[in-house]
């Protein structure tokens, strides 16, 4: 666990990256703050069929604005079955996979998935708990 709190305040804080996105974009204006995220969101709503800007580009946009960058590391839980979910994610790079439980209490996986695909919106959208697992294979954003 150390090791992976290293490796993210590294990333997190290399490339001259030394503040907090979220309090420099509180200071502006709401129409910048929105065209920064639009612009800084441009990439996964390319990889994300869901989110390309086309017939629906209000929705697009509008859930662009609300997505969060998130790392994971390799191995890592993302979400349980059976909690509660107020959250889904969309995979920009990396590879993930949807684990099940079976009727004897096992664990299957049963899909793996990576770029531009996305997961939790069942339990997002229902408003029901968590119906599978997910746990990264690769380090993933």
């Amino acid at each position: 666990t150390r090791e992976k709190v290293k490796e993210y305040f590294y990333l997190q804080y290399s490339n001259g990256k030394l503040h907090k996105e979220s309090e420099i974009l509180d200071f502006l204006s709401p129409i910048l703050r929105r065209e920064i995220k639009e612009h800084n969101t441009e990439d996964i709503r390319r990889k994300v069929p869901l989110l390309r800007v086309g017939d629906h580009s209000d929705f697009a946009m509008d859930v662009s604005c609300v997505i969060e960058s998130t790392m994971v590391f390799e191995n890592e839980t993302i979400f349980r079955e059976k909690t509660t979910g107020d959250e889904m994610y969309f995979i920009h790079s990396g590879v993930v996979e949807i684990v099940v439980s079976t009727p004897s209490n096992e664990r299957a996986t049963y899909l793996a998935i990576g770029d531009g695909c996305y997961f939790g919106d069942v339990s997002l959208l229902l408003g029901i708990q968590r119906t599978a697992s997910v746990e990264s294979k690769t380090q993933c954003m």
